[in-house]
């Protein structure tokens, strides 16, 4: 498992899980900006309640995505209908919540196109490695420093098509073979 250091301390934490998308929790009115109601998470879509979590309390992105004040994006595991099930502990334990009306949920395809990006601190050397296509055998057409920032231009999978600031443009893996994060997206 690779560790990253948290800028605000010393203690490791790991990457966050990626999963299959996010979804954008807002309050019921943005005028009157109030932390929304704790969740209620299910066994299965709607049967048997697992737990409750305030909002603030859930696993959330933040160490790889900036969210606007009053906003909460979480990871969601899976989707069957208007259901997603999401890690509601550090644990890992997930449930399933049905999607609010003034909450929004969006894949991880059409989540990143066009977004600036930057690598996550302590990956491996291959991780910086730019491909010719979007697979680990494809050949390496550059290697970009860790500090590089990222214009995504296309996603396929677990791999984005980048442009750098310096003009170089390939083929990127996102997120590792455990679906952890290997970006922060601006």
């Amino acid at each position: 498992m690779l560790l990253l250091l948290t800028s605000t301390a010393d203690a490791l934490q790991p990457r966050p899980f990626s999963g299959s998308g996010v979804v954008i929790i807002r309050p019921r009115n943005p005028e009157n900006p109030v932390a929304p109601a704790p969740i209620t998470f299910y066994r299965d879509p709607g049967v048997a309640r697992a737990a409750e979590r305030p909002v603030a309390q859930l696993p959330s992105l933040t160490a790889v995505l900036k969210m606007p004040v009053g906003e909460y994006l979480l990871a969601v595991m899976g989707k069957k209908g208007n259901w997603l099930r999401i890690a509601y502990d550090d644990a890992g334990r997930e449930g399933w919540v049905e999607l609010a009306r003034w909450w929004d949920y969006i894949t991880w395809e059409d989540f990143l196109k066009g977004r600036a990006a930057r690598f996550l601190p302590g990956l491996e050397k291959r991780s910086y490695m730019l491909r010719a296509a979007s697979a680990i055998t494809a050949p390496q057409t550059g290697a970009l420093s860790g500090k590089e920032y990222l214009r995504i231009i296309e996603v396929a999978d677990d791999w984005v098509l980048v442009v750098t600031g310096s003009g170089l443009s390939g083929w990127l893996a996102w997120r590792d073979g455990d679906g952890r994060f290997l970006i922060s997206i601006d």
